[in-house]
């Protein structure tokens, strides 16, 4: 069949795909030119040219061409203007365009080049601007520009961004414009509303009053949201997801008698902070007892942690969210890895011990536990083996490997040992440890059933002993483990007794699991013996050079 024969759906769904294959920007011209060829392509071409717009050129563009010679032309200021308001007729060309908008961001630069009768002819046309938008991204905080942004607030609207580009503060006129949301979006399921953590009466109202109105809001990412808004929020039932970025005034913030309990559908929640302490002081008066994940992401870039406002942090927890929690994580600006200074990687202070840890044991569900940014140095065995116990369906476990730590680990391979025992879930393991091969012939080495799961295993900086020995114990244990990433050390990075050796004893241990997972699969192909040695080398005993 020749395309031109093609239904428009089909013809619509080709096009889109190759907008997709070569972006928006490069296949504009493409689709213009298709919209010309014929009338068959002209309406599927013209639906995917502006169904995403990326800035008000275009629907500016369309305006200049929609109106007769002279009645627009640039001011002495560079800026476009009108000489008249438009006429039916050419509202009713240029709706041709709009109508098909379905995404539309707005940029500060941009609305810089109209003035202020473009404004006014765009938000007194005779029909809603445009009927069909589905998401709107704003980035303008004036005065001047709110009446524009509230002729482009449709019913249809679903995806909502507004932050304050150039001002850090919001206006009154957003303020008011804000607290009508509810009534003139009320399709809204995803908002991002950002004012630099600014906290005023206006804004407040004006976000109780929209998330009251938002019946079907299911995200939410925002810095304007005090613990009056928040306790308004936890009463919306379609809530999944909320971002909330928390500045150093939170902490100072009164906290009320009242607690805001989420329960429901809510999901997930991401906290972006500028140190633990301001997160520990907010989660007081909070519980998300059907929260399954829960994202921390530190946005500052002084030393890695108080340990006391971690420890609290750790704590507020266990009194916050419920214990069907399956996911914690953290995210740090802060550059920890590359952390060089002495004085911080080898102080024992950083260590939180295995008390800070315990207040999570009551989640016992939990599938992905990121703790990668402390220092674990003062967790031994045995409270690994408690810990393990306490979360069998671990699937990715990060402890205290993240930074080049100093501090002699009180964790060896037997800890190790129990939480392959014990999490036989396991796909992933990072936790610096004392490597020294093991009696294998005794608990919990002799009961452990190896796990094919787990194909990454991070040691940080850990000390090891025999490598060659600990390497075939590890493949006695992790069979499809073929090499064990470190944290490697450079000219800034001195590392003294007992782990000077470190990086060459791991080099060695991964050398030689690649022989010995390639003796196995040799094995399973061919069903050959392995290696006859490899038995011996298990034996803490033997002598390896």
């Amino acid at each position: 069949m020749h395309i031109c024969l093609l239904p428009p759906e089909i013809l619509l769904h080709i096009f889109a795909i190759y907008q997709k294959d070569y972006g928006p920007l490069n296949s504009r011209a493409t689709l213009a030119s298709l919209a010309r060829t014929c009338k068959i392509f002209k309406e599927p071409a013209l639906d995917i040219l502006w169904k995403d717009i990326g800035g008000l050129e275009p629907l500016i563009s369309c305006l200049v061409a929609c109106l007769p010679e002279g009645v627009s032309e640039k001011n002495t200021r560079g800026m476009l203007t009108i000489k008249r308001p438009l006429l039916n007729v050419e509202w009713r060309l240029i709706n041709r365009y709009t109508q098909r908008i379905q995404s539309l961001r707005v940029f500060t630069t941009q609305l810089d080049t109209i003035d202020d009768r473009v404004v006014q002819a765009l938000i007194s046309a005779p029909s809603l601007l445009l009927p069909n938008l589905r998401r709107l991204s704003w980035h303008d905080d004036r005065e001047c520009f709110v009446p524009l942004l509230r002729t482009l607030l449709s019913p249809t609207i679903t995806w909502l961004k507004m932050d304050s580009g150039s001002s850090n503060y919001p206006s009154f006129a957003k303020a008011a414009l804000l607290a009508s949301l509810g009534a003139q979006c009320p399709c809204i399921r995803d908002l991002k509303c950002f004012y630099d953590g600014v906290d005023s009466e206006e804004t407040t109202d004006a976000i109780c009053e929209a998330l009251c109105g938002l019946k079907v809001l299911l995200r939410l990412e925002t810095d304007i949201l005090n613990t009056r808004a928040l306790y308004h929020l936890a009463f919306l039932p379609s809530l999944e997801y909320l971002h909330l970025i928390l500045s150093v005034y939170d902490a100072g913030e009164p906290q009320p008698d009242c607690i805001s309990t989420f329960s429901s559908h809510f999901d997930q929640v991401r906290f972006t902070i500028p140190t633990p302490f301001v997160l520990s002081q907010r989660l007081n008066n909070v519980r998300f007892f059907s929260c399954r994940s829960v994202t921390v992401h530190v946005d500052h870039d002084d030393a890695p942690y108080d340990p006391v406002d971690a420890t609290e942090l750790i704590s507020s927890f266990s009194r916050c969210f419920s214990p069907t929690l399956e996911n914690i994580s953290f995210e740090f600006d802060y550059p920890i890895g590359d952390i060089v200074e002495e004085d911080i990687l080898d102080d024992p202070t950083f260590a939180l011990r295995f008390d800070a840890i315990a207040p999570l044991l009551s989640f016992s569900h939990l599938i992905n536990l990121d703790l990668d940014w402390i220092c674990a140095s003062a967790i031994d065995d045995a409270s690994l083996k408690i810990m393990a116990q306490s979360w069998p369906h671990l699937e990715n476990f990060f402890l205290g490997s993240l930074a080049r730590w100093l501090v002699l680990p009180s964790l060896t391979f037997v800890g190790l040992v129990h939480l392959i025992h014990h999490c036989r879930r396991l796909r992933s393991i990072a936790f610096p440890f004392c490597a020294c091969p093991v009696d294998v012939n005794s608990k919990p080495f002799s009961e452990t059933i190896p796990n094919e799961r787990i194909t990454t295993l991070f040691v940080g900086v850990s000390p090891i002993v025999n490598p060659i020995s600990v390497a075939c114990q590890l493949h006695t244990l992790l069979p499809k483990l073929t090499s064990v990433g470190l944290l490697t050390s450079d000219a800034e990075f001195l590392v003294p007794p007992p782990f000077e050796h470190f990086e060459d004893g791991w080099r060695r241990v991964n050398d030689f699991l690649k022989v010995l997972f390639t003796n196995a699969k040799m094995k399973r192909n061919t069903g050959q013996a392995p290696l006859a040695h490899v038995v011996d080398l298990t034996d803490p005993g033997h002598s390896a050079h």
